[in-house]
């Protein structure tokens, strides 16, 4: 991947993805990996482990409660905003005006730009508990949204620490190099997820994903 298409509308930006079918039984599913802390969180079966150490991933279905922006300059104080927007959602500003249980991992989804003077579009998620994910309260702010994402194939590179904007990017331009046709993946957008709190001190995990053609 050439990486002045990569990082040309990249902004500061920190966070994950997985999917769930709502159709599919607690029962039948393969347990969570460790580094979703006890919460619930996509579910997905490896297909691949490449010798770099990145991995072909299945992702199933699932939903999410999403909030985005569009912007030449995505700031720290964007980033919170969204967040706050989501927790605020789970927090009871939703249909039902109850609480609902945080989700792993948060999911930002970047489709930059066509170049260096472009806007980009920004999405942070929170996925849908699995018991929610059927039936599920509606944002009362209507800058949220509820999302469906499909079915979906994703190469991840997973990476530890408390990661920057560089940090994730430099991650992101080492897996599209691990890979090495960008005829095999999306160039249009992006992922970055994050998993843990942000008072977790040791054994962090973090991810980028390219969306598999």
């Amino acid at each position: 991947m050439n990486r002045e298409v990569l990082i040309s509308c990249f902004l500061p930006l920190a966070v994950g993805l997985v999917l769930h079918d709502p159709h599919t039984h607690v029962h039948d599913a393969p347990p969570l990996p460790a580094f979703c802390n006890h919460l619930d969180c996509p579910r997905f079966s490896v297909l691949q482990t490449f010798k770099e150490g990145y991995e072909l991933r299945q992702y199933e279905p699932s939903k999410w409660v999403m909030t985005n922006l569009t912007a030449m300059i995505f700031t720290d104080d964007d980033d919170k905003t969204m967040f706050d927007k989501l927790f605020y959602y789970i927090s009871g500003n939703n249909s039902a005006h109850s609480k609902i249980p945080m989700t792993a991992p948060v999911l930002r989804e970047v489709l930059h730009g066509p170049g260096p003077a472009c806007e980009s579009t920004f999405m942070t998620h929170f996925m849908i508990p699995f018991s929610l994910q059927a039936n599920t309260p509606t944002p009362t702010d209507p800058r949220v949204y509820l999302r469906d994402l499909p079915a979906m194939q994703v190469f991840v590179r997973s990476f530890g620490g408390r990661p920057k904007a560089e940090d994730y990017m430099n991650e992101l331009q080492t897996l599209a190099d691990q890979i090495g046709n960008s005829a095999r993946f999306e160039n249009a957008f992006y992922f970055f997820s994050g998993y843990d709190s942000p008072y977790k001190v040791t054994d962090r995990h973090n991810e980028v994903w390219l969306k598999k053609l």
